[in-house]
């Protein structure tokens, strides 16, 4: 019995670990994310870029940004997809036996 408790507390600890370490990589990723944000702001603060030229380049790094979070969390919480199975509808107020 002390075997299995042991066993079943390793599991929970890499788990955990794994959890933290995965947590740990999207907030660099949304640090990188915010800190190149600013840079864009402060080159069109400055005049460095345009106006049109910061909003392309926002949409580029948005784009790139949503892939990799969202490749990055099927990573950590798997695909998410179901099987599409029946949806329940809505009757008429009756049941249907």
């Amino acid at each position: 019995m002390k075997l299995v408790f042991n066993f079943v507390v390793l599991i929970f600890a890499g788990l955990l670990l794994a959890g933290c370490a995965t947590d740990k990589e999207l907030r660099k990723l949304e640090s990188a994310y915010q800190a190149q944000l600013g840079e864009y702001a402060d080159a069109l603060k400055n005049g460095e870029i345009d106006k049109a030229e910061h909003d392309k380049k926002v949409t580029q790094l948005n784009a790139r940004y949503g892939r990799r979070r969202a490749m990055m969390e099927r990573d950590i919480y798997g695909s998410g997809i179901k099987s599409p199975g029946r949806r329940p509808t809505i009757g008429r107020g009756g049941r249907r036996y």
